[in-house]
């Protein structure tokens, strides 16, 4: 690798890792860098959806991903009040449209560390933890990156192009002043985690939404530390309460008892207090820069929309950074990347990370029971059934975007 001949990615997730093994698999060399010592194993992310698993092919990572994770065929929405199963939706109905009619439930963690494993194959390809991204120049022939290490020390990079996939506070997006529309959403969300076993208890899948007009929530399994399984919940915050009160005991509790009376005295293993957004950059390139992941769009986590899309941004930018690289197409190829995943993260990603939130939490005791008779009816349809599945899963999405010119 020269100092000037690589592609730069800034942050090394699960976006920028895929992407990072995408571009070093078709021989481009890639310097990427981290501001994090290791990779966080904080509860994020979790689920894979078949869409992604067949991207996740071309790169080799879906065997490693479906050996370590738990695969899901099935998810459930259900009454909180009686626990009642309203909807049931089974991927099996995929078949012939993906080769993995299923997701899987593997921690982002996980993932980035399979990515990383990978990588470690490819002598062009370097990571450079503990080193933050200051200042870029966005040059005619190249891009300079400017970074800063814990002890203070600058240190100047170049390379053809970088791609931001360092989140939704992303430098890259700041330094080339690109608006990043949006919202933020009143309530923030907690995950916590705990080792009950809701598919025991009560027959849960290993993806259920649980609706009320008071307290929605979700429920979640994930292999987990050991890999013998651990479940995750979601709730949501209302209110200004400080921190240190929604994630105390006391508060996590509460929740339990009116959501799951029967997981009352369950051990907390974790928990996790965040702000959520939706919003979308007003472009994904910029000259030499490029987003993708929670740097171009980020959302709500109701459906696995976030990382998912993301994994196709990183996808889909390596394949036409390749073509550049081999001399096969132009730089005008860059344009299209924009055309096809910023209308389409509106349409697919936004639009349906709001529609399961409005879904769960609708305040109206009547228009949430439409929405919920809507649910039912679509679930015991063959025809809505599969193109719900199509549109949750992204494979309506990813087709659309494929062919967009």
């Amino acid at each position: 690798m020269t100092k000037s001949n690589c592609v730069i990615i800034a942050g090394a997730g699960p976006v920028g890792s895929i992407t990072a093994l995408a571009l070093s698999r078709q021989g481009i060399p890639v310097l990427q860098f981290e501001t994090d010592k290791e990779t966080p194993t904080a509860h994020r992310a979790a689920t894979t959806h078949s869409s992604t698993l067949d991207l996740l092919d071309s790169v080799g990572m879906t065997p490693v991903i479906i050996e370590q994770g738990l695969k899901a065929q099935y998810f459930q929405y259900r009454y909180r009040e009686t626990n009642e199963v309203f909807a049931e939706f089974d991927f099996g109905r995929l078949v012939g449209e993906t080769n993995h009619p299923y997701a899987v439930q593997l921690e982002q963690h996980k993932t980035v560390a399979i990515a990383q494993d990978m990588l470690k194959a490819f002598p062009d390809f370097a990571l450079r933890r503990e080193h933050k991204i200051v200042a870029i120049d966005n040059g005619a022939d190249q891009v300079r990156v400017v970074t800063e290490t814990p002890d203070g020390a600058r240190q100047d990079w170049s390379g053809r192009y970088v791609i931001g996939c360092d989140g939704g506070r992303s430098f890259v997006r700041k330094s080339q002043e690109i608006d990043f529309p949006g919202f933020t959403w009143e309530e923030r969300f907690i995950i916590v985690a705990t080792l009950f076993d809701f598919e025991k208890a009560d027959n849960y899948r290993y993806r259920n939404y649980i609706a009320d007009s008071e307290q929605w929530c979700s429920v979640f399994k994930i292999p987990g530390p050991d890999g013998k399984g651990m479940w995750r919940n979601l709730f949501p915050v209302m209110g200004s309460e400080p921190e240190e009160v929604v994630t105390s005991d006391d508060w996590i509790r509460a929740r339990y008892d009116y959501c799951f009376p029967y997981a009352r005295d369950t051990a907390i293993v974790h928990r996790n207090l965040y702000t959520v957004h939706q919003r979308v950059a007003a472009a994904f390139r910029k000259g030499r820069a490029m987003l993708a992941g929670d740097a171009a769009h980020i959302n709500n986590p109701l459906g696995g929309m976030g990382m998912n899309s993301g994994i196709g941004d990183g996808l889909n930018l390596a394949e036409k950074v390749g073509k550049v690289w081999r001399g096969e197409a132009d730089e005008s190829i860059f344009d299209r990347y924009d055309r096809q995943r910023r209308p389409l993260a509106q349409k697919y990603v936004q639009a349906q990370s709001i529609q399961n939130k409005e879904t769960l939490q609708a305040k109206d005791k009547a228009a949430a029971n439409a929405r919920f008779e809507e649910l039912r009816r679509t679930a015991e349809d063959p025809k809505r059934h599969k193109a719900f599945l199509m549109n949750s899963s992204l494979i309506t999405m990813a087709r659309e975007a494929a062919a967009i010119a």
